[in-house]
């Protein structure tokens, strides 16, 4: 669906490249935006959320790109809520100023979107997010993460030379570090010959360790290191190009900016046809995982497809999971209202409240509840960053039950939980626009500096228009796409949470064929785990067409990127890999074919060892030589006795989390998913798939 934009524009390079990327993905800008100091005298203010310099400038962009130009006023020195995730919204607050500024291009234009020039920028963007999801605008980040997106993620430079490959023209207006002086002012950081960016990227090295620090957001300018206005662009966006005479202004701190005198618009040539690099769908990481099972999957999944309501709670210590909350109710969202009413008198019980839940499971009997049970459950959480979660549907839920829910918390301090919300439209991974996180990591416990990461369940949508991929390919090629589009995702939130390895992985599975897409799903998480060791060498020998195209072959001063998975930390006797289940359920969130869902563990020394029980098979992930993590695959026959023997076991170890996976009806102490089926690893059909939690003890 094409959508009407708003563009927030501050003069810099990626305010002004963010348009671009709305026309490229069928978009139309029928306004810019723009917040100016409340002096106009003053050339520069200090402001956490909006670049200043230059602000005189501003009104000839309604010329230069035929666009209605919008503006209001800030107060200088007004960020009143500083924290990098923006919580209570304070209408002192400079972020509060867009509010009523987006409101009238709303009424004027009909707008239904916003686009902002947010790179690595968590505060912006979240701040950016807040104001949107309140005006009922969908929030459009294009830029978010793009420099880790690109082929081969070969320069830190090479988010500025896609700007140069489409005749950007970005001059650097203020330098803010001791690695640049007033000799890069007026620099066109954009321009075709690189030497500017080479020189800056130059600088940056020497105060960014390059092997275990990232200089792209120094080279980028992410962190206040330079300014820029962007004066010229490709016809498509610019009608007429911007002229200034300037003047150096030295600051305190080493401090440079520009003043700017006689700002003018004139008129420029036509360019050449517009043609704009977007990330692809695959990394290249993925697209190789999808082309080398592709062969493989069509040749021998023929042979495979023949191989085929009580509560719990646990007692209170720093990590709990309240297990299988069900109300009576007449509809689903009648019994959510309900589950929400028993949750909140639970936790008081335990002197707890929602904000200590990390994540959250909803079975529903229908996904055509989910609209309703949504509206009820982000009732339960007011900050920010809220439960990662996942939805499935079941319709083997008990007689009479429309949704039944779990949870997981954590009480540790929450200035120990990092969390991971990204509601903007982008090129990296899905937006999360409901009231869930991408992912939260909290300490396994006081002393131990690894983390446990929960992650959202994954489906796979195409992150820029938030649909599912559409192919002219079998039903197998389809899935297949999917299967790795939806796991990239899962590898990227991993990623941005700096995830060593996988506790495990689930597949949910719905629709026909489900034995074949099981055995699918397991080769292409063994092949993801399994094609680490050669990604190093493949990505140095790689080289992109684009990079060719425009002569840009050449490495400067990349990063080491962190692997997933890390067989640094992991000591193994048997192959290094993950658990994995497969589960069939009903239904899943926007009619797809399979959700990934995993937690991951960050930080610490890991040990891997397998067993083989009456019952089936256990692989036991150990962090810091204390057994953490279990995984169980029960086989047929033998679900009673494994359930026995694990009841004795629990009563020596307590879990803070178990959930069973299973087809059966069973007693259980721990969350049910009664799902249709579930496979293991290699597509092996089970009786149940158990995961074991063992609490790691307080913060």
């Amino acid at each position: 669906m094409s959508l009407k934009v708003i563009a927030l524009i501050s003069g810099g390079k990626d305010s002004l490249y963010t348009p671009l990327h709305c026309l490229a993905n069928g978009h139309t800008v029928v306004a810019l935006a723009n917040l100016h100091p409340a002096s106009q005298e003053e050339e520069d203010i200090d402001s956490f959320m909006y670049q200043t310099v230059g602000h005189g400038v501003i009104p000839l962009y309604e010329e230069a790109l035929g666009i209605p130009l919008y503006r209001a006023e800030i107060q200088a020195g007004s960020a009143i809520e500083t924290s990098l995730v923006y919580g209570a919204q304070n209408s002192a607050d400079e972020t509060e100023a867009l509010v009523p500024l987006l409101k009238t291009i709303m009424e004027t234009h009909h707008a239904d979107a916003v686009c902002t020039g947010a790179i690595l920028s968590t505060y912006q963007r979240t701040r950016i997010e807040s104001v949107a999801a309140r005006l009922g605008l969908v929030s459009l980040s294009w830029l978010w993460m793009y420099p880790f997106l690109l082929p081969g993620n070969r320069t830190e430079t090479a988010l500025l030379e896609d700007m140069a490959s489409v005749s950007c023209d970005a001059r650097i207006i203020k330098v803010a570090s001791g690695g640049l002086d007033s000799s890069f002012l007026w620099g066109n950081v954009s321009s075709s010959d690189g030497r500017l960016r080479s020189r800056i990227a130059k600088a940056m090295a020497r105060f960014v360790d390059v092997e275990d620090g990232d200089v792209r957001g120094a080279v980028l300018g992410e962190g206040g290191e330079y300014e820029t206005l962007a004066v010229d662009g490709p016809s498509v966006l610019w009608k007429k190009r911007i002229e200034v005479d300037t003047e150096v202004v030295s600051g305190e701190a080493g401090v440079s900016y520009l003043r700017f005198t006689r700002p003018r618009c004139l008129p420029k040539e036509s360019g050449e046809p517009f043609e704009l690099r977007r990330p692809p769908l695959l990394e290249d990481r993925f697209e190789r995982l999808l082309q080398e099972h592709q062969e493989q999957i069509l040749s021998e999944s023929v042979k495979n497809q023949s191989s085929q309501s009580s509560q719990s709670s646990q007692s209170k210590q720093s990590k709990q999971s309240i297990s299988n909350l069900t109300a009576a109710g007449t509809s689903a969202a009648e019994q959510m209202a309900s589950i929400a009413t028993t949750l909140d008198e639970t936790l008081a019980a335990s002197n707890r409240t929602t904000d200590d839940i990390v994540f959250a499971t909803l079975l529903l009997r229908s996904m055509a509840d989910f609209a309703s049970v949504n509206d009820v459950y982000v009732s339960l959480f007011r900050k920010p960053n809220p439960p990662a979660r996942v939805t499935v549907a079941c319709r083997s839920l008990p007689a009479g039950v429309d949704v039944m829910a779990s949870f997981v918390l954590d009480s540790c301090p929450r200035e120990k939980r990092d969390g991971l919300h990204v509601q903007s439209r982008s090129y990296w991974a899905p937006a999360n626009i409901g009231p869930y996180s991408q992912a939260i990591s909290v300490p396994l416990n006081s002393t131990s500096t690894s983390k446990l990461v929960y992650v959202a369940g994954q489906i796979p949508l195409e992150p820029a228009s938030m649909n599912l991929p559409v192919t002219q390919g079998t039903w197998m090629q389809d899935f297949n796409l999917q299967a790795v589009l939806a796991l990239q995702h899962l590898w990227r939130i991993g990623a941005a949470m700096h995830v060593d390895w996988w506790t495990g992985g689930v597949a949910f599975l719905t629709g026909e064929n489900v034995a074949t897409k099981a055995w699918i799903a397991s080769r292409i998480w063994e092949g993801i785990h399994n094609s680490t060791e050669n990604i190093e060498k493949e990505e140095e020998d790689d080289v992109d067409a684009w990079d060719l195209k425009y002569g840009r072959a050449e490495r400067h001063y990349t990063s080491k990127a962190p692997a997933l998975p890390n067989f640094d930390i992991v000591e193994s006797s048997s192959p290094a890999i993950p658990p994995f289940f497969a589960v069939q359920v009903d239904e899943l969130p926007r009619n797809s074919s399979i959700e990934w869902q995993s937690a991951g563990l960050s930080g610490g020394q890991l040990r891997l060892n397998q067993e083989t029980k009456p019952y089936g098979r256990c692989t036991h992930t150990l962090v810091d030589g204390v057994i953490r993590f279990s995984a169980i695959e029960v086989d047929w026959g033998h679900l009673e006795a494994a359930l026995h023997q694990l009841s004795q076991s629990q009563s020596q170890s307590q879990s803070h989390q178990a959930t069973i996976y299973t087809a059966q009806q069973v007693s259980w102490p721990g969350q049910i998913v009664p799902c249709k089926a579930v496979w293991g690893r290699g597509g092996r059909r089970l009786a149940a798939g158990i995961l074991l939690s063992l609490n790691p003890g307080s913060c």
